[in-house]
C-alpha cells in the first residue's frame, strides 16, 4: 500500500513500536478528519510488522454502543479467563487485570488497534485509560484512531487524553494532502487536475472518490452516490443493506437476507465501495456508508432495519444494543420498549451509566403504550442513571414526572420513595431549600403508612442532609434511628448509608470514631456491591481528611478511590474526590498541580455544583495570590453557587477567599457580608477550622471578628503572638503558604524566609502586599534579587519561562499552556514574550529550535 505524504507519521509509529519491542510500551493517538487516512496508515504499519501480534477492534456508530464492543472483536486471542470475564457483568476490574496479564504473557510484540474511538462507549474509554497507564511495562503498542474534528471541548475522549501519561503517549495528527500531491495523483490516473484540490481540500478519501467519478463532484456524498448509482439493482441491494449496519455486516447476514450470487458479490467488491474483511463486508470508509444510508428513502431504510431485526432476533449471541439500533431504525416502538431497558440494565451493570441513561431515555421516547405504573418505574430508572452521571437537571425532571404518576395512582409508598430521591438530586444541584422540603415531606408521607424500608431510607436521608449542613447533633439523632431500624431488619444497604452519615458528621468535628464508622460503611458497600455507597464513602473519607488537615490520610483515601473509580462510571463521585485532590494540592503548596486539575475539572460539562464549588474556590485563590486576571470573576461565581447551598462546608472556603481578597485590596474583610455571616455560622456550628481561618484574615485586614467560638489551635497561636510555634505547626502539616504568614509576624530572619517562600510559590500579589505592609511598618533590607536558578541559566530564563519553553516545544498553544499551568492566557502571553526576547527569537518555532540546539528548557 502506497501512502502519500505520510512518511513522518509512519516513522513515528515505527519508532514507538521499536520501543515497545524493547519492553517500553507506548500509546499512539492517530487523529484527523474523516477520510484523512488514519486506517490506511495503521494498515501500512501492521503490514510492515506482520510477524507481530495484531489485535484490532472497532467502535461503532450505534444509537448506543455495545459496552466494550472493540474488545469482543479481538476476544479470540485472549485467555479463557479473560473471555469468561468479558461475558460477566460487574467484573470489569478483574477483566481489565486479566487482559493486561494476557498482553504481558504474549511472546513477541503486540500491536493493539482501536479504531474510531470518537464513538466509544464509557467502558471502552475506561479500558483505554487502564491500558494507557500501564502500557509502558509491556511489549505492546496501543494505537487509537479518532476524528478530532468531532470532539468538542466536553467530549469524554478529549478529557481522557488529558489524563494520559505524556511520557508514553505520542500524538500523530494527519493533515490534508498538499496541492502538489493531489495533482500528482491526478496525473497518475490520467485525469485533469484543474479544480481538484480546491474541491477536495486535500482529503485523501475525497480525492480518490473524485478521481473515480466523471468530472469533479460537488461533495464526497455526490461522488459515493454516483458510484453506487452505476451498480445493477442486485448489487445496489447489497450496498443498501450494508449501509444500515455500522462498521461492518456479517457475510452470513447478507446471505440470509439477500442470497446474492457470486457475480453480485464480485461486482460489489469491484465497485470499490465494499471490502471483504474475514467473515464480514465493510464500506471502504464510514463516510461512504453514511452517504448511502442517508440517501435511502425512509420506508426502504425502515424495511431493511426490520428485516435485519427479525433475523437477529432468532440468534442468542447478538448484543442488545444492536437490537435497539435496528428496532429504532425500523420505528418499532414495541421492540424498542422490549430491548432498550434490557440494554440499559446491561450497560449499567458494566458500569456504562451514561449509555444506560441514554437507553432508558430512548425507551421513554417510545413509551406511549405503557401503563402509568410501568412508565413511572421506567422514569425512576432513567432518573437514577442520570443522577449517577451528573445529568442532574434530567434526573430532577424524570423524578418529578414519576412523582406525578405515583400521585395519580395513589401509591403513597412510591411517592415517599420518589420524594426522598428528589431531596437527594436537589441537594446535588445545590438547591438545599428544596432538598430539605422534599426530605421532610418524604418522612411525613412514609410515617403515615406502614412504610418499613422506605421510612428507614427517609430517616437516613434526613441524617445525611443535617450532616452536610454541619448540624452534627441532628445528623447523629436521625442517623441513629436509621441504623437501629436497618440493623433490626438486616438491611445492609441502608445500614451502610446511615453509618456513612453519622460517621462523617462525627469525623468532621474531630471525633475519633467517625472515620471508623465510614470505613465500616465502605466495607459493607464493597462486600455487597453497593457502588454508589462505596463511592460516597470514599468521597467523605477524603473530604473530612482534607478539612481536618489529616493530609496523609487524605492522600491515601484518594489513591484508594482512584483505583475504585478507574473501572466504574461514577462521575459525580470521582469528580468530587478530584476536587478535594485539587484542594489538598493547593493547601500543601502544589499550586501547579492544583490549578491544572481544577482547570480540567471545570472544563467538563457534567461537573455538579457540589464539585464545582471547591474546584472554583481553589482556582480563584491561586489566581488571587498570584495576581492573575479573572480571580474576582471566579470568586463571584463560586460565591453564588455556595450561597445557594447555605452549607458551611461550601461557604467556609469561599468566605475565606473573599476575606483574603479584602486583605489584598487593603479593605476590612468584615465589610463583606458573606464573611460576617459565615463567621457567625462557623461559630454556631462549632467549626474551629472555618472560624480560625476567617478570623485570621479578618485580623490581618484590620478588624478581628468579635464573636465567641473555638478556633483551630494553630490560628490561636498566631493570634497570641506565638509565631514560631505556629510556623512549626504549619511546617509539620506541609502548608508553606500558611507557614510564610506565621513567619511574617516574627523576627527579621522569619520575614525574609516568608518572602522567599511567597516568591517560590509565585504568589506575586501576596508577596507585593506583604512587602508593602512591611515597608509601612519600617522593615527594610529584605529585597531579594533573581533566584539562583535564573542567574545560572544560560539565557537567563526563570524556572517558569523554562517551563513555558518546554510546553512550546510540545506544540501547545497559549490557551493550552494556560490550562496546563492554571494561569490566565494573558499571563502566558507575557511569559512567551519574555522567552522570545531573552532568546532573541522572532517566532515560537525559532525559539524552540534555539532551545533544542542550546539544550535549554525545563530541568528534568
Amino acid at each position: 500500500m502506497e501512502l502519500i505524504e505520510r512518511d513522518y507519521a509512519l516513522q513515528r509509529l515505527n519508532d514507538a513500536l521499536a520501543l515497545a519491542r524493547q519492553g517500553a510500551g507506548r500509546t499512539a493517538l492517530v487523529y484527523g478528519e474523516a477520510g484523512i487516512g488514519k486506517t490506511s496508515l495503521v494498515q501500512c504499519l501492521a503490514a510492515a510488522h506482520e510477524h507481530d501480534h495484531l489485535l484490532r477492534g472497532w467502535c461503532e456508530a450505534l444509537f448506543s454502543p455495545q459496552p466494550l464492543g472493540p474488545l469482543y472483536d479481538m476476544a479470540d486471542v485472549f485467555s479463557a479467563r479473560t473471555r469468561d470475564l468479558l461475558g460477566r457483568e460487574g467484573r470489569r476490574a478483574e477483566l481489565f487485570a486479566s487482559l493486561l496479564a494476557d498482553l504481558k504473557s504474549f511472546e513477541g510484540t503486540t500491536l493493539i488497534v482501536l479504531e474510531d474511538l470518537h464513538w466509544a462507549d464509557a467502558a471502552t474509554l475506561d479500558l483505554v485509560k487502564y491500558l494507557a497507564r500501564r502500557i509502558q511495562h509491556t511489549h505492546a503498542m496501543l494505537v487509537l484512531t479518532y476524528r478530532d474534528d468531532e470532539l468538542n471541548e466536553r467530549h469524554p475522549l478529549r478529557l481522557l487524553f488529558g489524563e494520559l501519561p505524556s511520557d508514553v503517549a505520542l500524538r500523530i495528527p494527519l493533515l490534508p494532502l498538499s496541492e502538489a500531491a493531489v495533482n500528482d495523483l491526478a496525473q497518475r490516473c490520467g485525469r485533469p487536475c484543474e479544480g481538484l484540490y480546491a474541491a477536495t481540500a486535500g482529503n485523501p478519501f475525497f480525492v480518490t472518490e473524485a478521481l473515480s467519478a466523471e468530472g469533479v463532484p460537488a461533495s464526497v456524498r455526490d461522488a459515493v452516490l454516483a458510484r453506487a448509482a452505476r451498480q445493477p439493482p442486485s448489487v445496489r441491494a447489497i450496498l443498501d443493506l450494508a449501509a444500515i449496519v455500522p462498521a461492518r455486516i456479517d457475510v452470513s447476514l447478507v446471505d440470509a437476507l439477500l442470497a446474492p450470487s457470486r457475480e453480485d458479490i464480485a461486482s460489489v467488491l469491484v465497485s470499490g465501495l465494499l471490502l471483504a474483511q474475514g467473515g464480514s463486508y465493510a464500506y471502504r470508509h464510514e463516510l461512504a456508508r453514511i452517504a448511502v444510508e442517508q440517501a435511502l428513502p425512509p420506508p426502504l431504510a425502515a424495511s431493511l432495519h426490520a428485516r435485519v431485526l427479525r433475523h437477529l432476533e432468532k440468534r442468542d449471541d447478538v448484543p442488545m444494543a444492536r437490537l435497539v439500533h435496528h428496532a429504532a431504525g425500523a420505528g418499532l416502538s414495541e421492540s424498542v420498549m422490549t430491548y432498550a431497558p434490557q440494554a440499559a440494565a446491561q450497560a449499567a451493570l458494566h458500569g456504562s451509566h451514561c449509555d444506560a441513561a441514554w437507553l432508558y431515555g430512548k425507551a421513554l421516547a417510545h413509551a406511549s403504550g405503557l401503563s402509568d405504573e410501568a412508565c413511572a418505574d421506567l422514569l425512576e430508572r432513567h432518573a437514577y442513571q442520570c443522577y449517577l452521571t451528573s445529568q442532574i437537571d434530567a434526573a430532577i425532571d424524570a423524578y418529578a414526572s414519576a412523582l406525578a404518576l405515583w400521585r395519580k395512582l395513589g401509591n403513597v409508598l412510591q411517592q415517599g420513595h420518589v420524594l426522598r430521591w428528589l431531596s437527594r438530586v436537589y441537594w446535588v444541584a445545590g438547591r438545599n431549600a428544596e432538598a430539605d422540603a422534599y426530605a421532610e415531606q418524604a418522612v411525613q408521607w412514609l410515617e403515615s403508612c406502614d412504610a418499613g424500608k422506605e421510612l428507614t431510607w427517609a430517616l437516613s436521608n434526613r441524617s445525611q442532609l443535617h450532616m452536610l449542613a454541619g448540624r452534627t447533633d441532628e445528623a447523629v439523632a436521625w442517623g441513629t434511628r436509621a441504623i437501629e431500624l436497618a440493623t433490626r431488619d438486616g438491611d445492609t444497604e441502608i445500614l451502610a448509608h446511615a453509618l456513612n452519615n453519622v460517621g462523617t458528621a462525627r469525623a468532621a468535628r474531630g471525633h475519633v470514631d467517625g472515620a471508623g464508622m465510614i470505613e465500616r460503611s465502605l466495607e459493607i458497600s464493597l462486600e455487597h456491591g453497593y457502588g454508589e455507597h462505596a463511592a460516597r464513602a470514599f468521597a467523605n473519607l477524603t473530604s473530612t481528611a482534607v478539612t481536618t488537615r489529616d493530609y496523609t490520610a487524605a492522600q491515601w483515601h484518594i489513591g484508594r478511590a482512584a483505583v475504585y473509580f478507574a473501572d466504574r462510571d461514577l462521575d459525580s463521585w470521582s469528580h468530587y474526590v478530584m476536587a478535594y485532590q485539587a484542594r489538598l494540592d493547593f493547601e500543601q503548596g502544589r499550586w501547579e498541580a492544583a490549578g491544572a486539575l481544577a482547570s480540567r475539572l471545570l472544563a467538563r460539562a457534567d461537573i455538579t455544583p457540589i464539585s464545582r464549588i471547591p474546584t472554583l474556590a481553589v482556582l480563584a485563590r491561586i489566581r488571587l495570590r498570584r495576581g492573575d486576571p479573572g480571580a474576582e470573576a471566579l470568586l463571584e461565581d463560586v460565591t453564588q453557587l455556595a450561597s445557594a447551598t447555605g452549607e458551611l462546608q461550601r461557604l467556609a472556603p469561599v468566605a475565606a477567599a473573599r476575606a483574603e481578597a479584602s486583605w489584598l485590596r487593603g479593605e476590612p474583610a468584615l465589610d463583606d457580608p458573606i464573611v460576617r455571616l459565615t463567621c457567625a455560622q462557623a461559630a454556631g456550628l462549632h467549626d474551629p477550622r472555618a472560624l480560625g481561618e476567617l478570623r485570621f484574615w479578618c485580623r490581618l485586614s484590620g478588624a478581628d471578628w468579635d464573636g465567641e467560638g473555638e478556633i483551630e489551635p494553630v490560628f490561636a497561636w498566631q493570634n497570641e503572638g506565638q509565631w514560631q510555634q505556629a510556623a512549626l505547626a504549619w511546617q509539620g502539616l506541609g502548608c508553606p503558604f500558611e507557614r510564610a504568614f506565621a513567619l511574617l509576624e516574627g523576627d527579621e530572619a522569619g520575614m525574609a524566609e516568608a518572602l522567599a517562600t511567597l516568591n517560590a510559590l509565585d504568589a506575586c500579589a501576596s508577596l507585593r502586599r506583604s512587602r508593602e505592609l512591611l515597608s509601612r511598618a519600617g522593615v527594610r533590607g529584605l529585597a531579594r534579587g533573581p533566584r539562583a536558578s535564573t542567574s545560572a541559566h544560560p539565557a537567563g530564563l526563570t524556572l517558569r519561562e523554562r517551563q513555558i519553553l518546554t510546553l512550546l516545544s510540545q506544540g501547545l498553544s497559549n490557551v493550552e499552556i494556560a490550562c496546563r499551568l492554571a494561569r490566565s492566557e494573558k499571563t502566558v502571553e507575557h511569559h512567551v514574550s519574555a522567552v522570545l526576547r531573552k532568546l532573541d527569537a522572532h517566532t515560537r518555532t525559532e525559539a524552540v529550535m534555539l532551545a533544542g540546539r542550546l539544550g535549554l528548557g525545563e530541568p528534568h
